[in-house]
């Protein structure tokens, strides 16, 4: 029965996950607009940085910013965590103990779960411990990133596969030294079972993060609904609020520090279009010796 259960409801969580990027896989982040005192956003706003109160003005200016791109970093997170990388997952794992032989039944995983057996309880700690990391381990690069992928539906398949690539086969889902592809069968099918979860949880990425970036505003004090994600995603995510406070407090040292003439305008400084392309080349291309590594490793696996 809890096997049924666990399968019923992967398989829903995981339709809906293919519906928001069916309905919503095209957009792409909307920056927030921070317009000046006249209200308007075309102009970016100017201060009198010398004066004490203006670059108290910048901190706060800062810090709706940086509030407002954690919120969507969040939000976009917990959706793809609990649309993709947690339903997904357990789905994966759920065909794997059926095509593995017998004698891999009830044997111990790596997270010391039996094959086969899946109970409640392994299923909210692989939400935890895995759907949720995974989540948030593909949020923040897609909006560091998101300026140098394509636009369009692309731009999400393409961050899973790029993320796989790169740390894939370091950390997780396929992982050459991970006892688990010792016990489960075939090799080949859980490269692509886990090759497909990545493209698909960087699609829900990428779409979440668009369609909430388009109805977030700046914070406000009647924008707190709005910012439930961001609250939601640090009390279930511990790392995650640590994270943002940390960084938080980084804005506020940084904007303290810094001459005041860099205060004068609120106008973001952007990397070159070329340099970041040149970055994402280059690290998949040295990444790319270990992923295939694994995965031959991972396939080639008989006994």
């Amino acid at each position: 029965m809890m096997a049924m259960a666990v399968v019923v409801g992967c398989t829903v969580l995981l339709l809906v996950g293919v519906l928001v990027v069916v309905l919503w896989g095209s957009r792409r982040i909307r920056e927030p607009i921070d317009a000046g005192p006249a209200d308007d956003p075309g102009e970016a706003f100017v201060v009198d940085a010398d004066q004490p109160e203006a670059r108290t003005e910048a901190k706060l200016r800062a810090l709706r910013r940086y509030f407002w791109w954690t919120n969507v970093v969040s939000f976009s997170a917990l959706v793809s965590a609990v649309l993709a990388a947690w339903p997904g997952g357990r789905l994966a794992m759920r065909v794997l103990a059926h095509t593995s032989p017998d004698s891999a039944q009830g044997r111990l995983t790596e997270a010391q779960f039996n094959v086969g057996f899946p109970t409640f309880e392994g299923s909210m700690a692989l939400l935890l411990f895995a759907g949720l990391p995974a989540g948030y381990c593909a949020a923040l690069p897609y909006v560091v990133l998101r300026r140098w992928l394509p636009t369009g539906r692309l731009a999400g398949p393409l961050l899973g596969a790029l993320l796989l690539v790169w740390v894939g086969a370091l950390l997780d889902p396929l992982r050459a030294d991970n006892i688990d592809f010792d016990i489960v069968r075939p090799g080949w099918l859980a490269v692509a079972l886990f090759g497909a979860l990545a493209v698909l949880h960087g699609a829900v990425v990428a779409a979440a993060a668009g369609w909430w970036s388009e109805r977030v505003p700046l914070w406000s004090d009647k924008s707190f609904k709005y910012y439930i994600p961001l609250l939601l995603g640090s009390v279930v995510f511990p790392p995650a609020g640590l994270a943002v406070g940390t960084g938080a407090l980084l804005v506020l040292i940084w904007l303290s520090v810094i001459p005041a003439s860099r205060l004068r305008s609120t106008r973001p400084r952007r990397v070159p279009a070329w340099v970041g392309t040149g970055a994402v080349v280059l690290a998949s291309a040295a990444a790319l010796p270990v992923f295939v590594g694994a995965v031959i490793s991972i396939t080639s696996r008989t006994s």
